[in-house]
Parts: structure tokens; sequence; C-alpha cells
């Protein structure tokens, strides 16, 4: 495995499937024109040097797609085809992706590690944290509710994503891996103030996690595809902002 080696053995390992292209599979990615649960898969691919079709579509062609049966799986975007074969649900794309990419470990333990990291950002962050608030109806609840994330919940769980930070600065190993572009997701969409009441500064206060957001920003697959698709929204902050 490329992963928990060096930045130079990664870098080779891109080259490597840059000059066996014509070996992958034809990818495509179908997904709303907004980073979300896609971003991940997307990051992966394009961090790895492997081409893929990036398909944005509205609320309205999504739903055509499910109503002509072009939506198989869980019936919902995003969707991976794989030489026409169909893969849904993000976790199980996103995975598959740095696979092949080379950001997810061979090693069961070093998998396990990064799937830890996964799991307590998607669940014990977005879901039991996050969501909540997002499905409250009453407006003084969900400020209130809002307040106690951005104040309490956020920042205790962002500190036990710390702890599990390497001392090379990221999750798994010496090198970016799959852990670390999901969490790269969840401070983005939080850094870009996205969830009202909840400043960018929770991720700012957090150094470890602003140093990751930054090193990630840094790979110059991701800075070239965040200027082509995220213009005007990453990155959301200069690194002199990060908290020492």
């Amino acid at each position: 495995s490329t992963v928990g080696c060096d930045e130079s053995k990664l870098d080779t390992h891109i080259h490597a499937n840059r000059k066996n292209a014509n070996k992958m599979p034809q990818l495509k990615i179908t997904y709303f024109n907004i980073q979300g649960p896609a971003e991940p898969a997307r990051l992966a691919l394009t961090i790895g040097g492997i081409e893929f079709e990036d398909k944005r579509v509205t609320g309205d062609e999504m739903r055509a797609m499910r109503a002509a049966g072009k939506l198989l799986g869980g019936g919902q975007v995003p969707q991976l085809e794989i030489d026409g074969q169909v893969l849904s649900q993000s976790e199980a794309i996103a995975r598959y992706c740095a696979r092949i990419a080379g950001l997810y470990p061979d090693d069961p333990l070093k998998a396990a590690r990064v799937d830890e990291v996964i799991q307590l950002v998607n669940q014990d962050i977005r879901g039991r944290c996050i969501e909540p608030t997002m499905r409250e109806p009453d407006a003084e609840k969900k400020k209130a509710m809002r307040k106690e994330l951005a104040d309490v919940k956020l920042p205790e769980k962002f500190a036990l994503l710390e702890k599990l930070l390497s001392p090379a600065g990221y999750f798994v190993g010496n090198s970016v891996t799959l852990a670390d572009l999901v969490t790269y997701v969840l401070c983005n969409w939080i850094g870009m103030e996205i969830i009202d009441g909840v400043p960018k500064e929770v991720v700012l206060n957090s150094p470890g996690l602003a140093k990751l957001v930054h090193k990630i920003n840094s790979i110059p697959e991701v800075a070239r595809w965040n200027e082509e698709k995220n213009a005007g929204k990453l990155p959301w902050f200069s690194p002199d902002a990060i908290k020492m």
C-alpha cells in the first residue's frame, strides 16, 4: 500500500496511475453542484490522477433520473458508474475511489483506523451533532441548538479528532488518506459558514484540523480542483489565520 508511506511514494503512485490510465475503468460521479458527500470521492480520484466524468445535476434532473429508473441501489445521488456498473451510497463510493487512488490502506489495522475517523465524522459529528439542528423547525430552539453546537459539541468532537492525528499531521501514517479527505470536507462545510450560527472559528480554534485543511489545500491537484470547481468558496482562510 502507498498509504502510511511518505509523500514521494504517494507521488510515485499517482504517476503510475497516470501512466496506466488506459487500464482504469471509465468512471462517472453524478451529484449536485455542491461539495457534499460526493466530494471525498472526487478529491480521491483527483489526487490519484484518475480521470472521471464529474456530472452535476439539479434536483429536478435527479428526480427525472429516478423516474426513468436510472438511479439504482439507494435510488439517490451521489452515484458512481464503473464501466457502466452502478454503485450507490457515498461511503461505499468514497472507499472504492480511495482504494483505486492509493489513498486507503491495504493493512487491516490501518484501514480500520481510517474507518474510525470516517465514522466519527459521519456518524458522531454529522449525524448526531449537526443534523438534529437542521431538522429542528422551531427557530428559537434551532438558534439555541446551534449555539450549543458551536460552543460545546463541535469543540468536544474536534478535540477527539485532533488526538487521532499522527505526528505528521495526517490521521493515518505520513500521507493523506480518505480519513483526511472526509474530515477536510466537513471542515470546509463549517468553515464556509453554511450552517447558520456556526462560525468558521470553530475550525480555526482546532489548530491541528486547520493545519490539515491547509495541507490538503496545498496539494497541487486539490488547489487546481478548488480553483476550477469551488472558486470563491475554497480555500476559506489564509494560513496566518491558524491559531498555534
